[in-house]
């Protein structure tokens, strides 16, 4: 097959896969985990069941897959904002991006967990270690913490911010992402012993 055939071929897979994600992601949002259906899913994204079947074998494979894509942009939206953010506030502004990324309205089914532990755990696990390099970095300027390890402040930082998922507006999760801040940015004389 010539290689500008199999180029057009996986394109054409990508686009279809990306339909499939994002209309798994729509009406997760709109109808809930459960609601969801392999017929709607076709259907939201334009394709065949058949077509479907061959892509996701079912709702939760969807749904899982469809996470894994959000958690991965969700790093590289992370990672971006820690490289061009100055140190002073680097911290801060990967605090309030990912309080951001973490509050979202999931329609009927809101109660459910989107953000499934064992689903999500590589990605949380890079999560932390990005969190956990800029908290190092926090703490030799002398501007965080040191009395605890970083790795177990950017373990704590994220399950603290994981917490906005559950509250009812931007204001309460500002208040987390406050807290969180001040938490880790703690250096009392009886912090900085170590």
């Amino acid at each position: 097959m010539p290689k500008l055939w199999s180029a057009t071929i996986q394109e054409h897979r990508s686009a279809v896969l990306d339909a499939i994600l994002d209309a798994t992601g729509h009406l997760v949002h709109r109808h809930g985990m459960t609601s969801l259906t392999m017929t709607a899913l076709a259907e939201e994204a334009g394709v065949g069941r058949a077509t479907l079947y061959k892509y996701v074998p079912d709702t939760a494979a969807a749904i899982a897959a469809w996470q894994q894509r959000e958690m991965g942009r969700h790093l590289s939206r992370l990672r971006e904002i820690a490289a061009q953010s100055p140190t002073e506030v680097r911290l801060e502004n990967m605090l309030e991006a990912y309080a951001r990324l973490r509050y979202h309205r999931h329609g009927a089914g809101a109660g459910e967990d989107l953000h499934s532990p064992i689903r999500l755990a590589p990605a949380e696990s890079e999560l932390r270690e990005l969190f956990a390099a800029v908290i190092a970095t926090e703490v030799e300027a002398r501007r965080a913490r040191a009395d605890v390890p970083p790795d177990q402040l950017a373990a704590y930082v994220v399950a603290a911010i994981g917490a906005v998922g559950n509250v009812p507006d931007m204001v309460a999760a500002r208040r987390i992402v406050a807290l969180v801040t001040n938490t880790v940015r703690d250096t009392s004389t009886a912090a900085r012993a170590v």
